[in-house]
């Protein structure tokens, strides 16, 4: 068992610096799946990579009330926590009372030729309405989305099968779509 994996699996017990480290030693990955989310979302602000990561670590190496079950579950936490620092500038932004708000473009799974161009606070309120309905369904969004993670790595996260996260990843597909007016 690696550093890395002891401290994740013991993660409310370690030491902030100790949580750190384990941030810092996946921070790569966490860079390159941020990157990816802004290449494919982009947004208005010309957000970067390395603000998205360095926020959500901040907030990571805060928390201390939480179970990891390993690397997996990290990153779709990290996931999770991605979502809200663009949900919080977005807000911060519109407090300002700016003409400027954070918008994405559905991508992926998402895409077709006429993708609109979506406010996040918009994606937020779809995900909550979906939430609703069943949690899991805004986890296997966060996971597949913010976080970039693959169907297995998903799989793996919530231990649960491959194909019901596909099957899963369908229904909350067409709710986005939906919602969002991109059916």
């Amino acid at each position: 068992m690696t550093e890395v994996t002891k401290v994740l699996l013991n993660w409310s017990n370690e030491s902030t610096d100790e949580r750190g480290k384990v941030v810092a030693a996946l921070y790569q990955e966490l860079r390159g799946r941020a990157a990816g989310q802004i290449n494919r979302n982009g947004s208005t602000l010309g957000l970067q990579p390395t603000v998205l990561v360095n926020e959500a670590y901040m907030r990571l190496v805060k928390l201390n009330r939480i179970d990891l079950n390993g690397r997996t579950h990290f990153l779709s936490l990290s996931g999770r926590v991605m979502r809200e620092v663009l949900i919080d500038e977005a807000r911060r932004l519109r407090a300002k009372k700016r003409d400027l708000a954070l918008q994405t473009q559905l991508t992926g799974d998402f895409a077709n030729h006429d993708t609109p161009v979506l406010d996040i606070l918009e994606i937020d309120e779809i995900l909550k309405g979906l939430e609703s309905i069943d949690p899991l369904y805004v986890q296997l969004f966060e996971m597949r989305v913010f976080a970039g993670m693959t169907i297995a790595e998903t799989a793996a996260a919530l231990d649960i099968s491959t194909a019901t996260v596909k099957r899963k990843w369908k229904v909350a597909v067409a709710w986005v779509k939906e919602h969002a007016g991109i059916a």
